[in-house]
């Protein structure tokens, strides 16, 4: 709503207030002093909301279809990394609690977790640090299954 259209519903308010005040005074003893009150009520009441109704014509909601949902694939896809991060620690606490008990000495376990489109949660490849890769990988088999690749990142 522009600045000129405010001005002249103010200014419109304003003359209809002053003409029923006018008819107001001056009808005193006319019999239709009442319909006219009611006439000019109305009229105040049309002048007052002419400027919203307009305003709402052209009100349009926008169409569902013209949006993309990427901020959702985008929140999935930090689920699924969080997830996978996650899942990566806890293995790795497992995996040295395993090979601790099996005295193996590791100074170095992390695992390489992925989230499968289905949402289910493979584990490709651990990878140690120790002297005993041998053992290790037994370790590691017996407990993620044969499939699970073992790295030796090296000696220390």
């Amino acid at each position: 709503m522009s600045v000129t259209e405010i001005k002249a519903a103010v200014l419109a308010v304003c003359v209809v207030s002053a003409a029923k005040s006018l008819i107001g005074q001056t009808a005193g003893s006319v019999k239709m002093k009442d319909q006219l009150r009611l006439i000019l009520d109305i009229l105040l009441a049309l002048v007052i909301t002419a400027p919203f109704v307009s305003g709402f014509a052209g009100f349009e909601l926008p169409e569902i279809g013209a949006y993309k949902l990427t901020d959702y694939d985008y929140s999935q896809e930090l689920c699924d990394r969080a997830l996978a991060e996650q899942t990566a620690a806890n293995v790795c606490d497992i995996l040295a609690e395993q090979l601790a008990a099996a005295g193996i000495d590791c100074g170095k376990i992390s695992a390489e977790v992925n989230i499968l489109s289905d949402g289910s949660i493979s584990i490709s490849r651990v990878t140690v640090n120790t002297e005993d890769t041998e053992g290790a990988a037994e370790v590691i088999h017996n407990t993620l299954g044969a499939e699970t690749e073992v790295v030796n990142e090296g000696t220390w």
